[in-house]
């Protein structure tokens, strides 16, 4: 099948950060993936070279004794890498000549994330009209691309301006395998060792309703269908979807942590976008996110509080001017 006619998964991660996961994520995804890795403006090709030969190998047909064993990212598995378009961001304000590269030494790079550079970065390389703006780590349910790629071709053909909404759960970091169908999924849940994303954490934005009709739904092994039309009625609801490869980019004025996901949806909204959510499909994040992982998400933020302020500003006043119409459907943004 042709590129073009798949969904990509898009996928962004600070070099730091990079270890096996990413050969578990992209396994797991029938597609084609873009990833972009961060690295500050300092040794450029020293991170490079690092990025290229401590990178991760997982072994795929048997447990790893230690998850954070590292090896060379070129030597990953074939059929890893016949998927992965991996692609390096830094910040230059020179240029991109290789001796210019090699002399930046901004130390002011380190330990900055630019997130939403990252995400669009990874998204410009992208070469199917499908997308998926995913995160680091996760796993989805078997067979998600090409089922949700079937109601794709279908809905999003009609109906350009739809999301194509799926749910998210955390599961327990005891639980040695990820679920890949709902039957395991509805089993752990249960059992109280999954729950839907951090729902332990900040419950309302991942939040979707009717979650036990939606384990009770039979599965479609071949095709994904809808279930049922989603307001955008609460600022911080932060929906995953799949769509066409012509929706806004991410606003990069906002900072890491500080609503930098959530202003997509934001601005979806006010472009009349309608999320849908879909049967069966899912995608699962291993380790539970709990109310004691708060002081840090809440240190960060505070940090990036200044320049949130200019972001939200200056995103309210370009949704008021080119999407008057639009404004008394979409909740007021804010943090």
């Amino acid at each position: 099948m042709e590129v073009f006619e798949r969904i990509t998964l898009v996928v962004h991660v600070s070099a730091n950060y990079l270890d096996n996961r990413i050969a578990e994520q992209v396994d797991a995804w029938e597609g084609p993936v873009t990833l972009s890795i961060v690295v500050p403006s300092v040794d450029v090709y020293a991170n490079i070279h690092k990025i290229q030969h401590k990178a991760c190998l997982v072994n795929l047909f048997s447990e790893l004794s230690n998850p954070k064993e590292t090896m060379m990212l070129l030597q990953l598995p074939k059929a890893v890498l016949d998927k992965l378009s991996a692609h390096i961001v830094f910040r230059s304000k020179k240029g991109c000549a290789m001796e210019v590269i090699a002399s930046l030494n901004d130390q002011t790079t380190v330990g900055i994330y630019p997130v939403n550079v990252a995400r669009n970065t990874a998204r410009l390389l992208v070469r199917s009209k499908y997308i998926l703006l995913g995160d680091y780590e996760f796993i989805f349910s078997r067979g998600f691309e090409s089922r949700m790629r079937n109601l794709a071709n279908d809905e999003l053909i009609r109906n350009p301006k739809t999301a194509l909404v799926f749910r998210i759960f955390e599961v327990n970091d005891t639980v040695q395998r990820l679920p890949r169908d709902k039957a395991d999924l509805r089993k752990l849940f249960f059992q109280g060792m999954a729950v839907e994303f951090h729902a332990k954490f900040t419950s309302a934005a991942h939040k979707i309703p009717r979650l036990i009709d939606w384990f009770n739904h039979p599965v479609d092994k071949s095709k994904a269908s809808l279930s049922n039309v989603l307001p955008l009625a609460r600022r911080d609801w932060e929906p995953q979807f799949v769509s066409l490869n012509t929706i806004p980019f991410h606003d990069e004025n906002f900072p890491f942590s500080l609503r930098d996901n959530t202003v997509l949806r934001w601005e979806m909204c006010r472009h009349n976008y309608t999320f849908v959510l879909v049967n069966d499909v899912f995608m699962v994040h291993r380790g539970i996110k709990t109310l004691k992982d708060a002081p840090e998400t809440k240190k960060r933020q505070h940090r990036s509080r200044l320049q949130f302020k200019t972001a939200i500003k200056l995103f309210k006043d370009r949704m008021d001017k080119h999407f008057p119409e639009t404004k008394q459907k979409c909740p007021e943004f804010g943090a």
